[in-house]
């Protein structure tokens, strides 16, 4: 390449690394502005209430998901399911008392969970005992592999 052509192929290529970068970066700030402002609006839907632990587990069949609700009666769970969601909201049971410490919600528990696959809605299965909600999501596309003899 000549003096003349406006630089080294290794500067071209530095400053195309560059450019690339800076669009990368770009992209990556638009992403994360975008994942922010959701967490906020479900922040927002969450206000008052405490989000549960959650156990998943993947199995080749279903997505097995166990919800820790202390103190939650049977009754005060509403469980929702989509292809692709899960819902839970455990309400409360109030009590007028005068805390010396308040760490549990008076609310309840709420969370949104978004499922790694899609699960069929119609044939969920749920239990609940001492405080842990057991739900069965049976996959919508099962992953075990069928053997198939070759004649």
């Amino acid at each position: 390449m000549s003096p003349q052509s406006g630089g080294s192929e290794l500067e071209q290529m530095v400053g195309k690394a560059v450019m690339e970068a800076a669009k990368l970066s770009s992209q990556a700030g638009q992403a994360a502005r975008k994942i922010i402002s959701q967490m906020s609006s479900e922040m927002a839907d969450m206000k008052g209430y405490d989000v549960p632990l959650i156990d998943l587990i993947d199995t080749n069949e279903e997505i097995l998901a166990m919800i820790a609700l202390p103190g939650i009666a049977k009754e005060n769970i509403d469980l929702a399911v989509t292809e692709d969601a899960l819902s839970i909201t455990a309400k409360a049971m109030p009590r007028t008392a005068s805390y010396l410490c308040r760490e549990m919600s008076p609310e309840g528990f709420k969370r949104e969970i978004k499922l790694p696959v899609e699960v069929k809605p119609e044939q969920v299965k749920a239990r609940f005992d001492n405080g842990i909600l057991e739900v069965r999501l049976p996959k919508l596309v099962v992953t075990s592999a069928t053997t198939v003899q070759v004649q």
